[in-house]
């Protein structure tokens, strides 16, 4: 799995999937922090997408727990979320590489996820 997603939102989960699918990227999905600590011990993705509040774990919390897991310490992280920037800065800066605020631009999300996976392993939507 390239991409793993943690966000609660169906909506924000099919979108985003969706995107990254056309982009070529293999996308694992979860919608809770324990779902996706099962998905990354089972296949370690090579990036993790986290919506900054969960039903079970708050953003910070729920990546601190997938970086402690075996082959997970080093995955870059991205942070999305629909607080405003400058309080969503303040929670993610110290744990995420990157942060999006909902509604999340498409544009910025492919360019953000190819700084991290590789330009060249995608290919162009649209």
């Amino acid at each position: 799995m390239d991409v793993l997603l943690v966000d609660d939102n169906p909506l924000m989960q099919q979108v985003i999937v969706r995107f990254l699918a056309d982009l070529g990227y293999r996308v694992g999905v979860a919608g809770r922090a324990d779902e996706a600590i099962a998905m990354a011990r089972a296949t370690p993705p090579s990036l993790f997408v986290i919506d900054m509040h969960l039903p079970d774990l708050d953003g910070p919390d729920a990546l601190k727990a997938l970086r402690a897991l075996p082959g997970c310490a080093t995955i870059p992280a991205i942070a999305i979320s629909g607080l405003d920037a400058e309080d969503a800065r303040h929670m993610a800066t110290a744990q995420f590489a990157e942060l999006l605020v909902k509604p999340v631009d498409l544009d910025v999300l492919q360019t953000t996820v190819a700084r991290y996976l590789g330009a060249d392993r995608i290919r162009s939507v649209g």
